[in-house]
């Protein structure tokens, strides 16, 4: 029975050349003699990259650089992230507008085949699993120069299989990226908006004055915490979903665990309130003040403040003016070690409430903005499966 031949399974027309194996060293010059640093340069630590993309350049001088500070770029230099390697957080160097030095947390790959081949293949899952194999400690997994070398990937021997293979993945990047800058423009936007909204400098053809009142005097019922009788139904049973502040994000939404959190023998003291649907749920964290509306029943942390609305209020109103009102929290709370907030400061908030009917146009106008925000979560993570199966279908 002969062998297999080493080709990928998918692979533009006219290429049949078998692919060849190659240690990582034999393709590329790693971590280069380091040249002397100028005096000025662009600093890249390791949270300058994500996905791929240099999201901020931090220019300092060489008298206040960090040790870490060695490695001086050159365009179509390959920064491989060695300290967390899983995240993926690399870059294809392409810049020429300034003077550019990266961390030691980075690999500094110069390549000998096509550059852009060899940095979309660093991206491959059985590549980026030999990295992982080699990497030591725990809290910080980090692989070192020596053993990243050594690490075999497949290549065409065909250089222009490379290049079109390379050139593939570059326009799917760009079109990652674009998605990526319309989601950020959106939520920009939604940004934009809620301050013009709710400084009032935005009113839709609504005249009136809006009221300025208290949460509290705009609550029916309200509960964060406290030590319940074992009996008492508005109290955590064990039997529904049980929500914690490390499910709740910036966004405002939420993860509903299906597990139970609190243990067997914590039930009969347990200090989480049943929020019922269609509620307002709110961290007294001032560190991480969220707001969420909750739709479906869940009970919550003794740090997460359940609301309960009167009639007449907008519950997606007060989710957006809560979320917005963030900004103003230092008002209440007063400085300190913790700096939390508590249910007697959360009622104390002034809340701006206007008409029925504004409340429900500026619901509608800002949920319209989420779903286009969504939506383009949506495409961005579309795009991302679809770049993750062809690199798994084009490489070896």
């Amino acid at each position: 029975m002969s062998e297999e031949k080493l080709v990928p399974k998918l692979r533009f027309s006219g290429f049949n050349d078998e692919w060849e194996t190659k240690m990582l060293k034999d393709v590329s010059t790693i971590n280069p003699k380091t040249k002397d640093l100028p005096n000025e340069f662009v600093y890249i630590d390791l949270d300058s990259v994500e996905n791929g993309i240099l999201t901020k350049k931090n220019k300092i001088c060489i008298e206040d650089a960090p040790s870490r500070a060695q490695r001086l770029l050159d365009v179509n230099d390959i920064l491989f992230q060695t300290v967390r390697p899983y995240q993926m957080n690399n870059l294809y160097f392409d810049y020429d507008d300034d003077n550019y030095v990266a961390s030691t947390g980075y690999a500094q790959i110069k390549s000998k085949i096509n550059s852009r081949y060899l940095y979309h293949y660093l991206h491959y899952s059985k590549f980026v699993n030999e990295v992982l194999k080699r990497c030591t400690g725990t809290s910080y997994p980090a692989i070192n120069a020596n053993d990243l070398k050594k690490i075999k990937i497949k290549i065409p021997s065909d250089l222009d299989e490379q290049m079109f293979i390379g050139s593939i993945f570059d326009r799917i990047d760009e079109k990652i990226e674009l998605l990526e800058k319309k989601h950020q423009y959106y939520q920009y936007f939604k940004k934009f908006l809620m301050q013009q909204i709710f400084a009032q400098k935005l009113r839709f053809n609504f005249i009136d004055d809006w009221d300025v009142v208290k949460l509290e005097t705009l609550i029916e019922k309200g509960k964060a915490g406290g030590t319940p009788p074992s009996t008492n139904p508005d109290y955590y049973n064990g039997e529904i979903p049980f929500l914690s502040i490390k499910d709740m994000t910036e966004q405002g939404k939420y993860i509903v665990k299906t597990e139970k959190s609190i243990t067997e023998e914590g039930l009969n003291n347990s200090s989480a309130w049943i929020i019922p649907k269609y509620s307002l749920l709110y961290s007294i964290y001032a560190s991480i003040v969220l707001v969420s509306i909750n739709l479906t029943e869940v009970s919550t942390s003794q740090a997460i403040y359940g609301i309960i609305l009167k009639e007449g209020v907008s519950l997606e109103y007060m989710y957006y003016y809560l979320t917005y009102f963030k900004k103003n929290i230092h008002r209440y709370v007063k400085t300190g070690t913790q700096g939390n907030l508590n249910a007697k400061l959360l009622k104390s908030f002034e809340i701006a409430l206007p008409s029925v009917d504004e409340q429900e146009m500026i619901v509608n106008i800002l949920s319209l903005v989420d779903k286009k925000i969504e939506n383009m979560e949506k495409e961005v993570g579309k795009m991302n499966e679809f770049k993750k199966g062809l690199i798994q279908q084009m490489f070896i």
